[in-house]
């Protein structure tokens, strides 16, 4: 309990989203046209795919169509398509509780066996069962925070049909798909409220500069962004909505640079990096500062990052280094602009200090960098689970240089001294955490809530649009 205290409380502090323009009296009706960069192939919540964008771009229109029985918000776990949820003291056994009435998207009610199928799929090492109108599950292990996993977009509840169709609980139900596009239609009987538009289209592989191009000249309603777009867009009279900082940008020293022998140069090399500058200036104010791996909002420990590591080298001890020690070479993704523009500050920092850093954005082979500058997204869960999956994403692109374990169920303070561990060599050294970032059309209004959520999910559902529908 006090562990689930702790998350709650790092939750809560979250600060609103930027809004796009409320409307005082919604309206029902019309077509929200959004655009994504990636190809989403299957929309199925439990497949697995190897391409990071397709993962990102499927789950926000799967969380328009399908919902796990549990969300995330500020104020921690919230009941969705359950109702409550018990366990024996180990987390060995779990009984979880449904809404009931629920109507899917093939208008047939939501039953506990709709449930238990859709979760053998995407666990099939749980055990699974029914009994008195509950679902009932036994992991292979004990997990006494198994309801945070359940939050997870992958345990979203599908129905599969014999012909192969998806029906869901949604608020929006799969009308068509064709190459490059994903038409979706509002569920009229969503327990939860019809949405107040009619549909919407996904136009996909949509390259970032024609998202921008499509918003501008009124062809498109909701596009992907950057913090290095956002003033453009708003100089157009357009709109933004932004998540909490859910990505972190980090620099990772490849395996010849990560010994400890390096350990003062690779300190003054992350003490030399002007984070707030960078944050405040380059990326508008729409990115946070990063002294942990593990964003602020959802530890609350980040900020005791801020104070000494260590020593490091004086400006003389620079100078007096051999020239392969003060120029270094760091590796950036050439497909992310943004992650370019950081690297490029980055080089500017160091070279203040009397470093030479090259920026290299190969589209094939290259020499062997000496760091490379990683984008991973921390998961909207508790903290044990978001530095586990922080770890993993950071060692599969490292080539071995880091390797942590956390087990699950681990107290905030085993995870705040597990990232510290992990800091401490300063081989991963976090720079900034960026959140999600949509640009509006000006017709596009919400009600209660924001479009964006402050996990980054999509919530269309509230979405309504002024003046004559496409």
């Amino acid at each position: 309990m006090r562990r689930f205290i702790s998350v709650c409380l790092a939750l809560a502090s979250v600060g609103l989203a930027t809004r796009v323009v409320q409307g005082a009296r919604p309206r029902y009706g019309g077509t929200l046209r959004v655009e994504v960069e990636a190809t989403i192939r299957s929309l199925d919540p439990a497949a697995a795919t190897s391409d990071v964008a397709e993962a990102a771009a499927r789950a926000r229109v799967v969380g328009l169509v399908f919902e796990p029985l549990v969300t995330i918000d500020e104020h921690g776990l919230k009941p969705l398509l359950a109702t409550s949820w018990e366990s024996d003291p180990r987390g060995a056994r779990w009984q979880i509780r449904l809404r009931s009435g629920v109507q899917l998207h093939d208008g047939s009610t939501l039953e506990a066996w709709h449930v238990a199928s859709a979760l053998r799929v995407s666990e099939p090492a749980w055990t699974i069962a029914v009994e008195s109108g509950a679902v009932v599950i036994s992991p292979r292990e004990p997990l006494p925070d198994l309801p945070w996993l359940l939050a997870d977009v992958r345990h979203a509840v599908v129905v599969r049909g014999s012909d192969g169709a998806f029906a869901g609980t949604g608020p929006f139900r799969i009308e068509s798909r064709e190459p490059g596009r994903l038409s979706l239609r509002a569920h009229d009987a969503y327990w939860n409220g019809r949405p107040f538009v009619d549909a919407i289209r996904i136009e996909m592989g949509r390259p970032a500069a024609a998202q921008l191009s499509d918003l501008e000249s009124g062809h498109a309603d909701v596009v992907a962004a950057s913090a290095l777009d956002a003033r453009r867009i708003t100089q157009r009279g357009l709109h933004i909505a932004a998540s909490r900082p859910v990505d972190a940008i980090a620099v990772v020293f490849e395996p010849h640079r990560a010994m400890d022998t390096a350990l003062a140069w690779r300190r003054t090399l992350s003490a030399a990096v002007n984070r707030a500058s960078m944050s405040a200036v380059l990326l508008q104010r729409l990115a946070e500062p990063a002294d942990a791996l593990v964003p602020r909002w959802l530890s609350g420990y980040a900020p005791l990052f801020a104070f000494d590591r260590g020593p490091t080298l004086s400006r003389a001890a620079i100078a007096a280094l051999p020239l392969d020690q003060r120029e270094l070479t760091l590796r950036v993704d050439a497909s992310d602009s943004l992650a370019h523009a950081i690297a490029d500050r980055i080089a500017v920092d160091a070279r203040e200090i009397g470093f030479t850093l090259k920026v290299q954005a190969p589209l094939g082979l290259a020499p062997r960098p000496d760091a490379r500058l990683v984008r991973v997204r921390a998961p909207n869960t508790s903290p044990d689970r978001a530095l586990a999956v922080l770890i993993e994403r950071i060692a599969n692109r490292d080539g071995g240089t880091v390797q942590a374990t956390l087990p699950p169920g681990a107290t905030l303070d085993a995870v705040y001294q597990a990232e510290r561990q992990l800091l401490e060599r300063s081989v991963v050294v976090p720079i900034v955490h960026l959140p999600d970032i949509y640009g509006f059309s000006d017709r596009v209004s919400t009600w209660n809530h924001t479009a964006v959520s402050e996990s980054g999910a999509w919530n269309f559902a509230d979405v309504w649009l002024r003046g004559g529908a496409p």
